[in-house]
């Protein structure tokens, strides 16, 4: 699933940005190997309020162009979008209903199907767990599941 020393690096990044909301992106490369790729939570500010109104501590938006940049790179060497990634201050790790909603781009369908989306719990600045999401076509839902380890890497 996801190698140890990504979910180290992820980790890190979610207690870094707390109590602000990490974000970014769990690419696979052309082997299938998966890395981790950070991008800046813009919430809060000028060129996040296009898409949100939430906060950098209560919500994220991936700075577009670090992330078409990044999304840009993996394809060109053949890679992938195999994961998106956030964290949640002080709450837990569940997929809410704004997830859920951005998930499926205001519709019915994913906007990516194959795409999970892990969601990082950190409280007091440390990770206390994980919970990764994928999409069912079958029960037209996401599936939950819990990444162990996680908080060990804390």
């Amino acid at each position: 699933m996801i190698p140890d020393d990504t979910l180290r690096e992820i980790a890190r990044h979610a207690r870094e940005t707390y109590p602000a909301e990490c974000c970014g992106l769990l690419l696979a490369d052309a082997s299938g190997a998966l890395r981790f790729q950070a991008i800046a939570n813009v919430a809060g500010s000028a060129e996040g309020a296009a898409t949100s109104s939430r906060t950098r501590e209560d919500g994220y938006v991936m700075d577009p162009k670090a992330l078409l940049d990044a999304l840009e790179a993996a394809d060109r060497s053949g890679g992938r979008l195999w994961g998106i990634v956030h964290s949640h201050p002080d709450v837990g790790a569940y997929f809410s209903s704004e997830d859920k909603s951005m998930a499926l781009a205001g519709g019915e369908e994913p906007l990516w199907p194959d795409v999970r989306y892990l969601v990082v719990s950190v409280r007091g600045g440390r990770v206390d767990g994980a919970r990764l999401y994928t999409w069912d076509a079958s029960g037209r839902e996401f599936r939950e599941e819990e990444v162990p380890g996680i908080p060990s890497f804390s």
